[in-house]
């Protein structure tokens, strides 16, 4: 489905469920709709679910500059199309500043605010050697090396041993992603000191031991700026928690809305 917001943007999304409460999903970086899998299907059972592609992402059409600001006000849109007033909103990884910025620009629009593996505050741990066999892999058109370095980067140890038929459906949606190069983020804008654990709405930090981009120190300093949240970090998980450990994440969250 698309959401025509202006001449120069329309926004794909998809809008599923129908339970009393409504789910925002907010994207990783450049990653689209598609990467929640059966997360969102998941959710979808009990809850009513809205995603949707960044400016720079999936099936979203746009061309030029865009900020976090831009994207969260692409979110504020789509519930108004929607008529939905307020919605937990849950955001991963680069997502999960999206969030924060929609939870400070539309507080009435949030009713519960879930962060999943998000950095930014912090450096991440190097990867640089990792990333760019994974990208000379990609080039090569070797998705058996590429997907070995994107597990030791974005993963846990042995989430493909583990989980192979998860490993394979984010390995699918990453291999197969087509960025928009046309859009491109303003990292300038919106610096993290005017969003970071700025929240006052009930909040949920979820955050894996393994994780090299929202390592636990990102965890443990946003835990301590906002007033009220709970930290909860799990073992086996990575980057990718959300789907790493799918069944877990899905427990504390339902857990958290049951709470608000």
């Amino acid at each position: 489905m698309k959401l025509e917001r202006s001449t120069t943007l329309s926004l794909n999304y998809l809008d599923e469920g129908a339970g009393e409460t409504t789910v925002l999903l907010m994207n990783g970086a450049s990653l689209p709709l598609t990467f929640w899998g059966s997360f969102a299907s998941s959710l979808a059972e009990q809850y009513r679910v809205v995603r949707f592609d960044a400016r720079n992402a999936g099936d979203t059409e746009f061309s030029g500059g865009f900020t976090l600001g831009d994207i969260a006000a692409d979110a504020a849109a789509l519930l108004e199309h929607l008529g939905v007033e307020r919605a937990v909103v849950v955001g991963h990884a680069w997502g999960g500043r999206v969030a924060q910025v929609f939870a400070r620009d539309f507080p009435h629009r949030v009713q519960g605010l879930v962060i999943c593996g998000t950095g930014g505050q912090f450096p991440a741990i190097d990867t640089t050697s990792l990333r760019e066999e994974m990208v000379a892999a990609r080039k090569a058109g070797d998705r058996a090396t590429w997907a070995s370095k994107m597990e030791a980067i974005y993963c846990a140890a042995g989430f493909r041993q583990r989980d192979p038929a998860a490993f394979e459906s984010v390995a699918d949606v990453i291999w197969n992603a087509v960025p928009n190069r046309a859009a491109r983020w303003d990292m300038r804008a919106y610096p993290s000191e005017g969003y970071w654990g700025l929240a006052t709405v009930p909040s949920l930090l979820l955050y894996g031991r393994e994780d090299k981009f929202g390592t636990p120190q990102n965890a443990e300093a946003l835990q301590g700026r906002l007033a009220d949240t709970r930290l909860v970090m799990l073992d086996e998980a990575g980057h990718f928690i959300v789907r790493e450990q799918e069944s877990r994440v899905l427990a504390e969250l339902g857990a958290f809305i049951d709470g608000l």
